[in-house]
Formats: structure tokens, C-alpha cells, sequence
């Protein structure tokens, strides 16, 4: 009975101690602290449940089980006032912060008792590990979700003095903003820095320069993007952008990227790109100096695949991750690089190409709900 006790308390404080979000007088403390409780009193009848919980939390990256509960009628839970989606509650609790809605996740190809958005009855169990699930890197869907900018981070218009120069001379516009067809985020490590970029332009340069990209519809200069928490390893990267990287829109809607660089390699990854070479999703290209990727998007592929008359609501759905690219300097990620994730990386953008979110968007409001699968 000690041992049992002991153990209980133990895991208690496990899940506790590793909540992500948590803040000293917070007034999400409270809600975090009852959605470990609300977990508890679901697994507290499953044999073992709890401790391979805390296993998971505890080295998150080794191979684990689901951790499943019963799904309610709505699929969601209530917790205090807030009425999610339960992968959505503990993968936000546990390893994503700043994660706002079930459209930013997909399941991993280990986990067996996905959260679907369909129609399904037969669905006994619901996982809700963290690490069952991978991040859409940015948010999906703009029609339907709001994206939060945080402007803690949002830089001052330097003085002219300021401004570098730049080959490609960027253009100077006093222009109402245009609809963009792609936005970009900056990431360092796990932390967005600055506001989100919109691109008009079909030509958008991303270097580590100090240019208000406010007042250039083509220019996004990461050097003047300011981070207090700013890691030194963050500070030597950030030194080698330089000249960056260029973004092409074609009349197409294809697009294309080249590395400007003379000598800081990027590291690219689009599921799309990888899966017309026959690569597997989570492979990342090695892009060196002064080098492009021809159709790192391609539009004309990614619209069969939209239109295709058998496609489901969930295969549309999935498709979201489809329209993103991600961009690190200088540091690959995965496999052959030896860190796991993007987030290990110093230096990062996340890229949205918002065409294709529009034609998805469009797409699902025409499939009726019955027509939804899920998974088994």
C-alpha cells in the first residue's frame, strides 16, 4: 500500500512539474492544474496508465504507448470553463504552449487511437499523449482560426542610419497592405520573435539585415527582430543569415526558394516536395549557398489532390500540412542531423502559403458531415 501511495504521489508531481505553460500567478495555473486532475480521476482505474504517463513525460522521446481515454458524445472535455478537444488540452499542457486549436496537430504514424473530427461512434478511445501528435507549424486555416500575435517583441522603426543595403533594392511603399499569398514566422528554438510577415510581393528577400520590413512590401529583415531571452548560440547563428534566403511566387502559384548565402547553408522541409521525390514527410533538404529548390511547392499537384472526387473530409483536412514549409539556418533538423525536432534549432522560419489554405477552407464547406471518415 506505501509503494502504492508512493508511486501515486510521484507521478502526481511528475505531471505537474512539467506543465509547459506554467507561470508564477498565472490565471491559467488554475486550469492546468485542474486538467491534471480531470485526467487523474479518468486513469485512475486503468492499471499502469498513470506511470506510463509519467514515463512519457519524463523521456518524452523514447517510444511510447498510447494513453487513451473515453470520448465524450462532443468529443470534447470540460475543463473549468473551457470546453476542448482532450488531445488538444494535455499536447498544449505538456509540449505546446502556445498551441490554440485541433488544426494545428496531426497524429504521429505510431499512434493508434487518434483524435478524429469525424463522425465516428465506434471510437472507444482517444489518445492523448503529447508526443503522439506533430505540430502544423503555424497556424492553419486562417478563415477559421484568428492567429494570436504576441507585439512583446515587435520592433521600434530604427533610424534611416539603420537601413542596409541590399542588391536587390527592395521597394519602398506607402501602399495599403496587399493580400498576401504567403506569411512567415520567426522562430528561435520554440519561441516566435516579432509579428508575422506577410508577403504581397510575388519576390519576398529574408536576410539578417536591419530594414523595416513595414515599410518594404518585399523585405523581411530578421536583425532587427529583438528577444529578451535571446540565447547566446541564437546570437552566432543570427550573425551568418546575411543575405538570406529568397521566396518566388510563380504566375503559376508554384514556388520556389534559392539560398542567397555565400556561405550559411539552410535546411528546408515541405511535406509536398517531399512526397512528389518519394521521400519520406520528415526528411529535410540541405540547401548550400548560392543553390535553389525549383517548386518546393507546386500548386497544380497540391489542386489534384484537393479536387480529387474520393478525397474525404479528413484527407482534405490533413492536407493542411501540405502548405507549409519550414526553413532553418545554418542547423538541420531530423534524423541525420541529430536533433529531433525544428525546435532544437537556433534559427527558424515557419512559411504558410495561404492560396492553398483558402482552396481547402473552400473545400471543406462543401463536404457534407456524414462524408467525414476516421481513423481506426
Amino acid at each position: 500500500m506505501d509503494d502504492y501511495h508512493e508511486r501515486k504521489s510521484f507521478n502526481l508531481h511528475v505531471l505537474r512539474s512539467k506543465i509547459v505553460n506554467w507561470k508564477q500567478g498565472h490565471e491559467d495555473n488554475d486550469h492546468s492544474q485542474r486538467a491534471v486532475d480531470f485526467l487523474i480521476k479518468k486513469l485512475k482505474n486503468s492499471d499502469g496508465v498513470l506511470d506510463s504517463l509519467a514515463k512519457v513525460l519524463l523521456n518524452p522521446y523514447a517510444p511510447s504507448p498510447c494513453i487513451t481515454i473515453p470520448p465524450s458524445v462532443d468529443k470534447r472535455i470540460q475543463i473549468v470553463y473551457r470546453k476542448e478537444f482532450p488531445h488538444v488540452v494535455y499536447c498544449r499542457l505538456w509540449r505546446f504552449a502556445d498551441l490554440q486549436n485541433y488544426h494545428e496537430l496531426v497524429p504521429s504514424p505510431q499512434c493508434r487511437y487518434p483524435f478524429s473530427s469525424g463522425h465516428n461512434r465506434n471510437q472507444k478511445h482517444v489518445c492523448i499523449n503529447p508526443y503522439h501528435y506533430d505540430r502544423v507549424p503555424s497556424q492553419v486555416l486562417p478563415s477559421i482560426i484568428e492567429p494570436r500575435i504576441n507585439n512583446e517583441n515587435a520592433p521600434p522603426t530604427p533610424p534611416p542610419s539603420m537601413y542596409s543595403p541590399d542588391p536587390y533594392s527592395p521597394q519602398w511603399s506607402n501602399q495599403p497592405t496587399l493580400s498576401s499569398w504567403c506569411t512567415i514566422n520567426y522562430y528561435e528554438h520554440s519561441n516566435k520573435v516579432g509579428e508575422q510577415f506577410r508577403a504581397a510581393s510575388p519576390r519576398i528577400f529574408v536576410d539578417g539585415y536591419t530594414s523595416p520590413y513595414r515599410n518594404f512590401t518585399n523585405r523581411f529583415s530578421l536583425g532587427l527582430l529583438e528577444n529578451v531571452k535571446r540565447q547566446k548560440g541564437v546570437e552566432h547563428v543570427r550573425a551568418n543569415i546575411g543575405r538570406g534566403i529568397e521566396l518566388i511566387e510563380h504566375e503559376n502559384g508554384d514556388v520556389s526558394i534559392r539560398n542567397r548565402s555565400w556561405s550559411c547553408s539552410v535546411f528546408v522541409q515541405s511535406v509536398l516536395y517531399n512526397r512528389l521525390n518519394g521521400w519520406n514527410d520528415s526528411t529535410v533538404n540541405h540547401l548550400p549557398p548560392r543553390q535553389s529548390i525549383h517548386s518546393i511547392f507546386n500548386a497544380s499537384i497540391f489542386a489534384q489532390l484537393i479536387h480529387d472526387p474520393l478525397a474525404t473530409y479528413e484527407t482534405i483536412l490533413d492536407s493542411t500540412k501540405l502548405c507549409a514549409i519550414q526553413v532553418s539556418f545554418k542547423f538541420g533538423w531530423g534524423f541525420e542531423y541529430g536533433q529531433r525536432e525544428i525546435t532544437s534549432t537556433p534559427c527558424w522560419l515557419s512559411i504558410l502559403i495561404n492560396e492553398p489554405l483558402r482552396l481547402i477552407d473552400t473545400r471543406l464547406q462543401q463536404l457534407q458531415p456524414e462524408q467525414a471518415t476516421t481513423s481506426s
